[in-house]
């Protein structure tokens, strides 16, 4: 089964319901908060639930009223100006 959870595509064995993926993705989330989660497999082992996260390897580095970092390490403050940015083409 494959559910889209927050953005992220969570591909699991049968049983394992959306609500429990869900889980098992905002636990894989608190590990490693700077980096961004593109995808997590879900599988079993017997009785063990073995997650294989996969992550994105190019590390976007952005610029937001002075502060250069990477968008999971900004504040709120700085999240939401980013997010209300628009692009000039």
């Amino acid at each position: 089964m494959t559910y889209e959870v927050e953005g992220v595509k969570v591909n699991c064995v049968d049983g394992i319901s959306e609500q429990e993926a869900a889980g098992y993705l905002h636990n894989q989330l608190s590990v490693m908060p700077h980096k961004t989660l593109l995808s997590l497999d879900i599988d079993l082992d017997g009785e063990d639930v073995v997650l294989k996260p996969h992550y994105d390897s190019i590390v976007r580095v952005r610029r937001i009223t002075g502060y250069l970092s990477t968008l999971p390490r900004f504040n709120d403050a700085k999240r939401s100006e980013a997010k209300e940015r628009v692009a000039h083409l």
